[in-house]
């Protein structure tokens, strides 16, 4: 079994570079700018809600790679990109954003943590060629954590009087089936990108370096 024991859920290992820090910038610029055309392109049900929401599987391999500073930019993406570009009031904007936050965290917590330890690469480099890394792929991130944020997005804009009542299961479908769709990607960019990133050092093997 290879040892991931490497990438931890430590908050700091190492010094964070300037180039790093320009990464974290502009990795957040571009789930900003992929939530905001999900939105606006493949609009449904509501303001802030896409049926194709690219920034999903970016923001999940940024999240492998970055650690919090990936979480960082789920939520922050979201909160300009899909609410407040869009023409949602700050308030909303911040809550509707934590439907992104919270499987990115998730995400984080259990690929640094257990699956690390049972063998399953935190970087998501396997998913294709490992049928457990594909088990808890399509489990945890297209399943699992993705349910939970659209229910909680989508119910957040309900609550608010975004979204009519009558179209929360609809949009929360919509949410979820979609984001599994986009996240089909998320492996091949893991397997493609993720060795050209750890070549140069830039993995952030603790939580922000």
């Amino acid at each position: 079994m290879v040892d991931y024991s490497q990438y931890t859920l430590k908050w700091k290992v190492g010094k964070i570079t300037t180039t790093q820090y320009a990464l974290y910038a502009i990795q957040i610029a571009v789930v900003i700018l992929l939530s905001w055309l999900g939105v606006v392109a493949t609009p449904v049900v509501g303001p802030g809600i896409g049926f194709l929401y690219w920034a999903y599987p970016f923001f999940i391999v940024f999240t492998w790679w970055w650690g919090l500073w990936g979480v960082l930019s789920a939520f922050i993406g979201c909160f300009i990109g899909a609410g407040l570009l869009t023409g949602l009031p700050l308030i909303p904007s911040l809550a509707f954003s934590v439907g992104d936050l919270v499987p990115a965290l998730l995400v984080l917590l259990l690929y640094r943590g257990y699956l690390g330890k049972i063998g399953v690469d935190p970087l998501g480099r396997d998913i294709l060629s490992s049928r457990k890394a594909l088990f808890w792929f399509v489990f945890w991130v297209m399943g699992i954590t993705n349910i939970i944020g659209g229910l909680w997005g989508v119910w957040v804009l309900v609550w608010l009087g975004f979204v009519p009542p009558n179209a929360y299961w609809l949009g929360a479908a919509l949410w979820i089936i979609g984001d599994a769709v986009v996240l089909i990607i998320a492996p091949f960019l893991s397997r493609a990108l993720t060795p050209i990133v750890e070549r140069y050092g830039l993995i952030a093997k603790g939580l922000i370096s």
